[in-house]
């Protein structure tokens, strides 16, 4: 694994998974560039050594220009570039609004493609690295979990494609495929489904009902933060990484990927009654 230090761009870095993998980069010796939407978890970055704080929201074009202004003018080139920042909705998809499903693709798929696209002219002098942080519900999805695993099935589509495309580039891209995580997004799930649908008028009452349960049990058994961290400082620095790294993955859930359509229909079926 290589022990050169580099500049990274995280976003979403102050909280969450984007702030374990901040820290740990630092910890190793990379220099961060962390950008995230909340200015006031930024502030607490900013007298860090090796990281450089810059407002960003990934939705919003001039954000993003703004943001590569400031941050070309003090890095001419970056080694890698983490698009973390992603948010969480869920729900019947015959009973969410359009602007809530709007909201997360905006997020968790335009906003990668708008950072990946933004940044890449730094990224391609030094042959740098994309790591893209998805999710194991982007293979698989559950009832009442449909926006969710809409963008991170199009964060799949959109890794696979940029890999394959960067590879005549000789630049890497990697696709982190993680479980549940002791975050912020995890209880944020568990407050979407509980508090923002509402359960007792929905068609789909019991379901929702069981679902709630699930998170709650999520929470517990979630994985650290930093073993996420660990991961993407690997696949930033090691010579040949691999294109996915599979952390922390549900056992039943990899099961249910590869079993016949009409069966796991069954079973979720059975369950969620």
């Amino acid at each position: 694994m290589s022990k050169i230090n580099k500049t990274i761009l995280v976003t979403g870095a102050a909280s969450g998974i984007g702030l374990a993998i901040t820290n740990f980069l630092v910890e190793k010796g990379d220099h961060v560039i962390a950008t995230d939407i909340n200015k006031k978890a930024l502030d607490s970055l900013t007298n860090i050594n090796s990281i450089s704080t810059f407002h960003l929201d990934v939705t919003d074009t001039k954000s993003i220009s703004d943001a590569f202004e400031k941050i070309s003018e003090k890095f001419p080139t970056i080694d890698g570039i983490v698009n973390n920042s992603g948010i969480f909705v869920g729900g019947p998809l015959v009973e969410i609004s359009t602007e809530d499903l709007e909201r997360i693709l905006a997020v968790n798929v335009i906003g990668v493609f708008n950072i990946t696209k933004a940044f890449f002219p730094l990224l391609y002098p030094t042959k740098g690295r994309i790591v893209n942080i998805g999710s194991e519900a982007g293979r698989f999805s559950f009832p009442l979990n449909g926006p969710y695993s809409m963008s991170k099935y199009a964060l799949e589509a959109f890794s696979d494609s940029l890999r394959r495309e960067l590879m005549f580039l000789d630049m890497p891209v990697v696709h982190l495929q993680i479980g549940a995580v002791k975050t912020p997004l995890l209880h944020r799930a568990y407050v979407c489904y509980a508090e923002e649908n509402d359960v007792d008028n929905s068609l789909f009452k019991k379901q929702l009902e069981q679902v709630i349960k699930v998170c709650k049990k999520e929470i517990d058994k979630g994985a650290e933060p930093k073993a996420i961290a660990k991961i993407v400082y690997k696949a930033l620095h090691k010579r040949k990484p691999k294109s996915r790294y599979k952390i922390k993955n549900d056992k039943m859930r990899r099961l249910l990927e590869f079993l016949p359509t009409s069966v796991v229909d069954a079973a979720m079926k059975k369950a969620l009654k």
